[in-house]
């Protein structure tokens, strides 16, 4: 008995001196970030579960198109941090009430709601 514990006393000096005044090892690398990490182009074959939380945000632009047989308005718009998006032009769909009063040329407010690929004006105001 007295030989394993000399045995563990040994081990544990050995361990804890051998950190002491030992050049510290290189930290292990952090992960790249999701924005950096390649994309498969085909993720159909990947699990889904459940449905995409919605992202709501608010933006503000001057409509470039409306297409009320197809239920959508297409604004230039700027950033939109909420949504994670860039300033662009990108088609909507808005219900029909609300693509009534819309005209090519209104500069426009407007709140967006996103969810499973889908990109809905909730309201558009005139400005």
């Amino acid at each position: 008995m007295n030989h394993a514990l000399i045995l563990s006393a040994a081990a544990a000096a050995t361990l804890g001196l051998s950190a002491c005044g030992q050049p510290e090892t290189a930290p292990a690398a952090d992960p790249a970030p999701a924005s950096e990490m390649p994309m498969p182009s085909n993720m159909s074959g990947m699990p889904m579960e459940g449905r995409q939380a919605a992202m709501m945000g608010a933006g503000s632009g001057v409509i470039t198109a409306v297409d009320a047989a197809a239920g959508t308005v297409t604004i230039d718009h700027g950033a939109i941090p909420a949504v994670e998006w860039p300033a662009m032009a990108m088609t909507f769909t808005a219900p029909t009430e609300m693509l009534a009063t819309a005209k090519v040329g209104d500069r426009v407010a407007f709140d967006v709601s996103v969810h499973d690929g889908v990109n809905e004006i909730t309201a558009l105001r005139p400005q």
